[in-house]
């Protein structure tokens, strides 16, 4: 029978919900004995995540968490550490396979409360986060809402000259859940995490270098999981749009509208190709 892990490449990353809430139920009744995280992928969301989680899923020494996103730490306070434990592996299988186990919430990078909570349950815990050209993550992110709905507006709207002179000028102009400008903020998202963890469990990986050469940045996020390098069965992208992806007329503008934040991550100490 298949693992769940193999289930979910089979489907490329997307296992039907019914399925997961019936998995999940029975897995309640042994919470207790369940482990927690080795590492959280905490974004940024339209950035290669989904990608990036089922490449480290297919190391033999890996377990990922059913399903990717969890959303405990960023948005269930209500729930207990037994609940979020429910989502992983028995301890004794990670210790009988000599593996780690681990997460992915690609909005986790944005709220300061999610850091908190995370540092609180899973302090040990190494932090994995990719990043994409600002101006594309927010191209993108508007195309994610277009096809779930959320979105009406034209990306020209969206993306107005009139919007990137708000950004600009430090208002910003999103709407509720779109959250295209701030979500491109990744400096801000980083000091919410850095203020509660070392700088040392945290790996800051490039999007666009993933893109183009996939073994490599799976190779480095192994050796900061201290996991022994291995040949990727498969390279192909998990969860991408189908939507042909037309930039707006203010696409160059749109870049030039995140000067400062890109500042800001260069003053962190991290050096992205696109800044």
């Amino acid at each position: 029978m298949p693992s769940i892990h193999q289930l979910r490449l089979a489907l490329n990353g997307r296992i039907p919900p019914c399925a997961k809430q019936a998995y999940l139920k029975l897995r309640e009744f042994n919470s207790s004995v369940r482990a927690l995280p080795d590492f959280l992928v905490l974004g940024a969301q339209k950035s290669g995540t989904t990608s990036l989680f089922n490449y480290l899923c297919q190391h033999p020494k890996v377990i990922g968490s059913v399903p990717k996103e969890i959303f405990y730490f960023c948005s269930h306070s209500e729930k207990d550490a037994r609940w979020y434990r429910r989502h992983f592996p028995r301890q004794s299988v990670v210790r009988k396979r000599g593996a780690i186990c681990g997460e992915a919430t690609p909005i986790s990078l944005y709220y300061s409360h999610a850091a908190k909570r995370a540092a609180e349950l899973v302090p040990q815990a190494k932090l994995i986060v990719i990043l994409r050209e600002p101006a594309a993550r927010a191209v993108s992110h508007y195309y994610h809402q277009l096809r779930a709905g959320v979105e009406t507006r034209s990306i020209d709207e969206v993306f107005s000259a009139e919007n990137i002179t708000k950004w600009t000028a430090g208002e910003c102009p999103d709407l509720q859940q779109r959250y295209y400008f701030s979500w491109s903020d990744y400096a801000t998202g980083l000091k919410h995490w850095l203020a509660h963890y070392p700088r040392e469990q945290l790996l800051v990986l490039e999007a666009e270098k993933m893109f183009t050469d996939v073994q490599a940045t799976v190779d480095k996020a192994c050796d900061f999981l201290a996991l022994e390098s291995f040949s990727l069965p498969t390279t192909q992208a998990f969860n991408t749009g189908t939507t042909k992806a037309e930039k707006p007329r203010n696409f160059k503008a749109l870049q030039d509208a995140f000067t400062r934040q890109n500042s800001e991550l260069q003053n962190l100490g991290f050096e992205m190709s696109w800044i």
